[in-house]
C-alpha cells in the first residue's frame, strides 16, 4: 500500500518536503492554517545547494525566470552609498563553483511558484486548516474542527511557533531572545524613482548592496529590473520575545538608529509606506527531532531556526524535507521510525554547524568598527565582508542520503534495537 503522508505547515519547507514525497509515489497532504497564500514578505535567496534540488524537481527553471540577475554583492560603509570598499562576487561564481546558479527573489512569488507545481504533481493542500492536538503514537492530527487525521507519518514543518515541537519534545520549548531584530520593508520603486537622493538605486536595475555599521547592517535589494526595492535593517533589540514576523513597526523607530547613515538609504526608510518589526529569537538546534514513537518528526525552523545573515534558513529546510522523502522511500512503510531516525543522523550536526554561521556572520559584519569612533578599526579586512559560509552551497541532500544512508541506517538500527 502507498505510504500516506501528513505535512503541517505549508511554507518553504513544507511544500518542498511535500513535493519531494510527491515524487517518490507517496499520498502527501499539507495543512495551513492560513486561508489563502499572498504575496507576503520581501526577498529571499536559495543558495546552490537547494535550488540543486529544486532545478532538479523542475521548479527551480520557474523560479529563475522571475529571480534576479545579480553576479555580486557590494558592500559599503553606513555612512556612504558614493564608495565601495568591498565586492563580494560569490554570487557569479556559484555556477561554476557549485554546479548550480543561486535563485534570489520574492519570497512569495517563489513560495506561489513552489505550491503550483505541489498541486500539478498531486500534493493536496488544505488551505484553513489548523491544527489541535497530535497523537504521536498512532500518529494523527486533529483539526480545529475536531476531524482527527490518521496517517502513516506525520512531519511538523509550522515553522518557529510549532505546535509540533511539544508533541515531539513532549514539553514546550520556549524561544531565547537573541538581542536583535530586523526592521523589513518592501515597495513599488516607483515611490522614490525620481528621488534626487535615493532614485540612483532604481538606476542600476537588479542589485544587492550591503552596508555596514557598529552593531548594525543593513541591505538594499533591487528586484524586477529594479521595479521593487526591499530595505532591511539588523540592530541590537532587547524588547520582549515574539516569534511574529508581522508585526508593524514605527517608522520613526528605524529613522531614530540611522543618526549618521547614507542619506540615500535613509531616505528609503522615509519612503516605505509600511515596516515591519521582527524580532530575532533563538533556538539552538535541537536535540531530538523524532518522537519517541518514531512516526512524527520537525523539519525546518520547528527544529533549527536560522538567523537571516546565515542566508541558509529555507535552503536548509528544503534539504530537509528531500532528506525526509528519500529516508523514507528506501526504509519503506514498515519501517518509518528507522527513516526518520536516520534522517535526525544524517541532519543533525551538519545543520547545527550551519546555524552557527549566522551568528559568526552577524558578529562579523558588526565588529567592523569602533564602538566609540564609528570608524573602521586598524584591523579592517575587507575580504572579511564576504558571505563566509558558501561551503553549504556545495551539498547536494539527495546525494548525501544515496552515499550515506546503508552505514547510517544500519548504525541507527543497532541503536534502536538497544533501546527497544
Amino acid at each position: 500500500m502507498v505510504l500516506k503522508v501528513s505535512i503541517v505547515g505549508a511554507g518553504l519547507g513544507g511544500l518542498a518536503c511535500a513535493l519531494a514525497c510527491r515524487r517518490q509515489g507517496f499520498e502527501v497532504d499539507v495543512y495551513e492554517k492560513a486561508t489563502q497564500f499572498l504575496r507576503l514578505g520581501d526577498s529571499i535567496g536559495f543558495g546552490s545547494n537547494s535550488a540543486r534540488l529544486l532545478y532538479r524537481w523542475g521548479v527551480g527553471k520557474d523560479m529563475e525566470k522571475i529571480a534576479i540577475n545579480v553576479t555580486e554583492m557590494k558592500v559599503y560603509n553606513f555612512d556612504s552609498s558614493e564608495k565601495l570598499i568591498a565586492v563580494d562576487p560569490q554570487l557569479g561564481e556559484s555556477e561554476a563553483k557549485y554546479g548550480c546558479r543561486q535563485l534570489i527573489g520574492h519570497r512569495g512569488d517563489f513560495h506561489l511558484i513552489l505550491h503550483d507545481h505541489c498541486v500539478r504533481a498531486g500534493v493536496r493542500v488544505h488551505m484553513s486548516h489548523g491544527i489541535s492536538r497530535y497523537d504521536a503514537s498512532k500518529p494523527s492530527i486533529t483539526l480545529e474542527s475536531g476531524e482527527e487525521i490518521v496517517s502513516d507519518v506525520v512531519i511538523c514543518s509550522d515553522g518557529v511557533k510549532s505546535r509540533g515541537r511539544e508533541a515531539v519534545l513532549g514539553y514546550e520549548d520556549k524561544p531565547i531572545s537573541s538581542g536583535y531584530a530586523i526592521f523589513r520593508a518592501f515597495m513599488p520603486s516607483s515611490l522614490i524613482k525620481d528621488d534626487p537622493i535615493a532614485g540612483k538605486f532604481t538606476k542600476e536595475g537588479d542589485a544587492l548592496r550591503l552596508f555596514v555599521a557598529p552593531d548594525m547592517h543593513g541591505f538594499i535589494t533591487t528586484l524586477r529590473g529594479g521595479e521593487e526595492i526591499n530595505a532591511v535593517l539588523t540592530h541590537k533589540d532587547t524588547g520582549d520575545v515574539d516569534e511574529g514576523w508581522t508585526k508593524a513597526a514605527k517608522k520613526e523607530d528605524v529613522l531614530a538608529l540611522l543618526d549618521g547613515w547614507d542619506p540615500a538609504y535613509r531616505r528609503v526608510w522615509e519612503k516605505m509606506p509600511a515596516v515591519i518589526d521582527w524580532k530575532l529569537v533563538y533556538r539552538p538546534c535541537l536535540p531530538k527531532w523524532v518522537a519517541d514513537s518514531g512516526l512524527v518528526t520537525l523539519m525546518g525552523d520547528a527544529a533549527h531556526p536560522f538567523l537571516p545573515t546565515s542566508t541558509q534558513g529555507a535552503s536548509q529546510a528544503i534539504e530537509d524535507g528531500a532528506t525526509i522523502a528519500l529516508c523514507l522511500a528506501k526504509a519503506g512503510k514498515d519501517n518509518i521510525p528507522l527513516a526518520l531516525h536516520t534522517f535526525f543522523q544524517i541532519r543533525h550536526d551538519y545543520v547545527a554547524e550551519a546555524q552557527a554561521t549566522g551568528i559568526k556572520q552577524r558578529d562579523t559584519w558588526h565588529n567592523m568598527h569602533d564602538k566609540e569612533s564609528r570608524q573602521f578599526k586598524d584591523t579592517f579586512d575587507a575580504e572579511a565582508l564576504a558571505q563566509g559560509n558558501l561551503y553549504l552551497w556545495a551539498n547536494d541532500a539527495e546525494k548525501v542520503v544515496e552515499d550515506s544512508w546503508e552505514r547510517v541506517s544500519a548504525e541507527v538500527a543497532v541503536e534502536m534495537d538497544r533501546l527497544s
